[in-house]
């Protein structure tokens, strides 16, 4: 254990250790951090174009799915304007209630 003088904000107490303030983007941005986040990516878009792949009317959920991969976010996304009723369900103009496919919900297991 580190017995270095006390830090101003713990007055009379002992420093312990100290974490660099950057510390989440140095890691985020580590090569191997990298990879094992776009394997998870790429393992949630799977699930998620299983799901909207199996929902075929127009074709357009499919259409609009998109995944980016970025550094050190990537998103899988669905840009279909009419995602929300198709995902969780909704009523048709006759009143039956059709549910929804739960392609979000998919990519988030």
């Amino acid at each position: 254990m580190c017995r270095c003088p006390a830090s101003p904000d713990q007055p009379g107490g002992w420093t312990v250790a100290s974490v660099d303030p950057r510390l989440d983007s140095i890691v985020a941005h580590m090569p191997e951090v990298r990879a094992e986040v776009r394997e998870e990516l790429e393992r949630r878009a799977a699930r998620v174009r299983a799901v909207v792949a199996a929902h075929v009317a127009t074709g357009a959920l499919s259409r609009s799915l998109d995944v980016e991969v970025s550094n050190p976010d990537s998103t899988v996304s669905i840009a279909d304007p009419a995602i929300i009723s198709i995902n969780y369900g909704h009523h048709t103009v006759n009143g039956v209630w059709v549910e929804g496919i739960h392609a979000i919900e998919a990519g988030l297991t």
